[in-house]
C-alpha cells in the first residue's frame, strides 16, 4: 500500500480519517466498471481497472487543491451482452441501477455533496441514467456521471484506428499505458460483423448504435474484439489518459465553484 492510497483510498481509510477528511473535502470519485470477456489480449477486469486508474490520476493530479477521495469499485455491471464469451459476470440492469443508487446515497447519508461517477463500460450508461433520474428524488448531494472516453473523443478519433468499439486499438492503448496486463502476442484484429447495415453496426465515430436492438458480441465478433488491438500502443494511450485526465479535473474544479 502506497502513502497516496492510504490518504485517498477510502477503502483503506479508519471511520474516522473519513470524518476529518471531510471537514477538508466533500467530494467523492465512484469507479464503475464490469466484469466481461475483452478479447484473447486483456483481462476480464480491464473496465473497472481502467476507471479505477482514471479515478486515481485524477485525485493525484488535485491533491495539492483539494483532497478527493476515491469510493471502492463497483466492479460488477451490464454486460448481459458479453455472455456467450466465458468469465463474463454480469448484473441485471434494475440490479446494477440499485447499487449505484445505494453506494450514492450511503455516500450521501456520510456528508459527500459532490458524488462524481467514473464509468469505465459503455453497457453501463443506460443503468447510470436510471440512478441519476433516481437523485433528484430527496437527496441533497450532487451526483455525475462522466464516460472517460467521451473526455477524449477527439484525441481518439486523431490517433486510433477506426472502428472504436470494444478492446480495439484505443481501449487496449489506454489499458497498456495505465499499467493493465496486456498479452501483447496474443492481440488481433477483426472489425466487426454488421447486424443491419447503417444502422445496426459497429459504429465507425465511436458513438452508439443508429438504431437499438437485442444483440449479442458473438453476432459481431468472434474473438470478442472489435477493432484493430494489434495497432495499438502506450504512446497512443498516454495520449489519450492525459487528454481524458485534463479535462476530468476541469469538470471537477468547475462544480467545486458550484
Amino acid at each position: 500500500m502506497t502513502i497516496m492510497e492510504k490518504l485517498y483510498m477510502l477503502t483503506k481509510m479508519t471511520w474516522k480519517e473519513v470524518e476529518e477528511r471531510l471537514k477538508e473535502s466533500d467530494t467523492v470519485l465512484v469507479p464503475i466498471g464490469s466484469m466481461e470477456q475483452h478479447g484473447p489480449a486483456l483481462p476480464l477486469d480491464n473496465d473497472h481497472f481502467i476507471a479505477r486508474r482514471f479515478a486515481e490520476k485524477v485525485v493525484e493530479r488535485l491533491w495539492e487543491t483539494i483532497k478527493l477521495v476515491v469510493a471502492p469499485t463497483i466492479s460488477i455491471g451490464y454486460s448481459e451482452h458479453h455472455m456467450d464469451f466465458k468469465g463474463t459476470i454480469t448484473l441485471r440492469e434494475s440490479t446494477l441501477v440499485d447499487v449505484i443508487v445505494d453506494v450514492c446515497r450511503s455516500l450521501a447519508a456520510h456528508g459527500f455533496r459532490r458524488i462524481v461517477l467514473i464509468n469505465g463500460h459503455g453497457g453501463n450508461q443506460s443503468a447510470i441514467r436510471n440512478a441519476l433520474n433516481l437523485f433528484r428524488e430527496g437527496m441533497e448531494s450532487q451526483v455525475f456521471a462522466i464516460n472517460w472516453w467521451d473526455m477524449a473523443k477527439d484525441k481518439i478519433r486523431e490517433v486510433g484506428s477506426r472502428p472504436f468499439f470494444h478492446a480495439c486499438d484505443n481501449e487496449t492503448s489506454v489499458a497498456w499505458y495505465l499499467g493493465q496486463r496486456v498479452l501483447a502476442d496474443k492481440r488481433v484484429d477483426e472489425p466487426g460483423r454488421k447486424i443491419v447495415p447503417g444502422y445496426i453496426e459497429p459504429d465507425m465515430a465511436g458513438d452508439a448504435f443508429t438504431v437499438s436492438g437485442v444483440y449479442s458480441m458473438k453476432d459481431i465478433t468472434d474473438s470478442g474484439v472489435v477493432g484493430y488491438s494489434t495497432k495499438a500502443t502506450e504512446e497512443k494511450g498516454k495520449q489519450i489518459v492525459d487528454v481524458a485526465v485534463e479535462r476530468m479535473v476541469d469538470f471537477i474544479l468547475r462544480i467545486l465553484e458550484m
